[in-house]
């Protein structure tokens, strides 16, 4: 396998990990579904894609929670935001990746409010940002792989995708032509798949 111009990273379940989970876009949704308004197919994409307040994110999908649901949700988002953490094996690969001059990019499908925590946990590693809601596409939606090679100014197989979603951040990718590994913590390393992060660490020698 040649040496990767580029490294891409999924963002949530393989550089950060959640200490507490709300759902509250979810929690949302299900109260719609209790109001009468039937769920549609692209409502969690939706989400992912547009930029502004949940408030106004909402309205655009025909959504009005009341005020005090808004607040709920907002107190939400902010416990989940707080317990935030990186996994153990990310600093010490981000790092050497940047000393052997390797660009590194986190690619992820995320709502407006949860892209916030990267300035947080990551200031000082030099990222290429490709968000849900920046771009406008979802993994594993081919337009998202896209944006990232011709901002990164690179070729399909010179990249190399980790993640830890089979589908957004292994089977996509591969079908777009960037190597992949899936990212299976506490699961035994094989051809496609890492046990930590640390062991891509290799791949890029």
């Amino acid at each position: 396998m040649p040496r990767p111009q580029l490294v891409i990273f999924d963002l949530y379940g393989t550089l950060i990990q959640f200490g507490v989970k709300r759902h509250p876009f979810r929690n949302i949704l299900q109260w719609a579904r209790q109001e009468g308004r039937s769920p549609k197919a692209d409502d969690v994409r939706t989400l992912m894609t547009l930029t502004g307040t949940p408030a106004e994110v909402f309205s655009i999908m025909g959504i009005f929670p009341p005020k005090p649901m808004l607040t709920q949700l907002e107190s939400d988002i902010e416990q989940e935001l707080v317990s935030l953490t990186l996994f153990e094996d990310v600093l010490i690969t981000l790092n050497q990746l940047v000393d052997q001059q390797i660009p590194i990019a986190v690619c992820s499908n995320l709502a407006q409010p949860y892209g916030a925590v990267i300035n947080r946990l990551l200031p000082k590693v030099p990222l290429l940002q490709c968000l849900s809601y920046e771009v406008g596409y979802i993994k594993p939606e081919r337009e998202i792989y896209q944006w990232i090679i011709e901002k990164a100014q690179v070729q399909p197989e010179q990249c190399l995708f980790v993640g830890d979603t089979f589908l957004a951040d292994y089977e996509g990718p591969k079908h777009f032509g960037f190597q992949a590994r899936h990212l299976t913590r506490s699961q035994a390393t094989g051809e496609d798949t890492l046990g930590t992060l640390t062991e891509l660490l290799d791949i890029c020698k």
